[in-house]
């Protein structure tokens, strides 16, 4: 009878560890599985936060201003969009950014500034969009200050100056 019950216990061992072995490979499985889908989730998360703050900011906005200077300020905004590049496009960025400096367009006009300048010029913008536009966002949830912080930082690195950076 001890052997029939000892054959019976190490049966049941066994089946137990082939069991935990099979659950191991499998909770391992998943956790691949999952790690991706998890990290897609965490993204998207991300920006949902950032797109809440783009939302919170327009909604800001919509309060100090009235309609008309909404509309004038997103027409100066959407020439500088639409003639990318030429003076003209340049100076409806400025008009902007003079008329209604606390606007959360007037932050993303400093970042397309950035792109007509070089040199010092370049590195104003930037540092002007740091110190006075770091609440305003994209519509895509990318924050002025912040895209600004690494514009600057990738220059300081590629200059030799990494302290700055």
């Amino acid at each position: 009878m001890h052997k029939v019950i000892t054959g019976i216990l190490t049966l049941l061992l066994a089946a137990s560890v082939v069991w935990i072995a099979f659950l191991t490979r499998e909770v391992a499985r998943l956790e691949k599985e999952l790690k991706p889908i998890l990290a897609r989730q965490a993204t998207e998360d991300r920006q949902q936060a950032l797109h809440e703050k783009f939302a919170k900011r327009m909604a800001q906005d919509r309060q100090k201003y009235t309609q008309d200077q909404l509309r004038e300020a997103e027409q100066l905004y959407q020439v500088g969009n639409q003639k990318w590049g030429t003076p003209e496009a340049a100076q409806s960025l400025k008009a902007l950014i003079q008329k209604y400096p606390d606007l959360d367009r007037a932050g993303c006009a400093v970042l397309y500034l950035v792109n007509y300048s070089k040199g010092d010029e370049w590195r104003q913008y930037l540092q002007d969009a740091i110190a006075n536009y770091d609440d305003c966002f994209y519509g895509d949830g990318v924050q002025v200050g912040a895209y600004a912080r690494f514009l600057l930082a990738q220059d300081y690195q590629s200059n030799g100056e990494p302290e700055k950076a």
